[in-house]
């Protein structure tokens, strides 16, 4: 049976001035991304020993609910946000679910 869910790790580089304002915006976003459907699990993390890069894992019900995501205007705001704070684009992995 082919699982359809989308199925993402994303990594964000941030430069370190910015982590404090990247963070709370990261926050409020990733609480309107919990309310949508189609969304069964958004957490943001960050790693431990590289406390400017945020992390990212998510999973969504379907493609479609992914690319409905994709077009929300705070998804789209939230990007445009961090245009020049990141060190480097984000980096965003597909996995896959067993």
């Amino acid at each position: 049976m082919e699982n359809k869910k989308i199925v993402t790790l994303t990594e964000l580089l941030i430069k370190p001035e910015y982590i404090p304002e990247v963070l709370l915006s990261a926050i409020k976003t990733k609480d309107l991304i919990l309310l949508e459907q189609g969304t069964e699990t958004f957490v943001l993390s960050r790693k431990r020993d590289e406390p400017n890069t945020l992390v990212i894992f998510a999973v969504y019900q379907s493609q479609e609910l992914y690319q409905w995501h994709l077009e929300q205007p705070y998804v789209i705001d939230f990007f445009a946000f961090l245009n020049g704070k990141w060190t480097a684009p984000p980096k965003s992995t597909a996995l896959e679910l067993f």
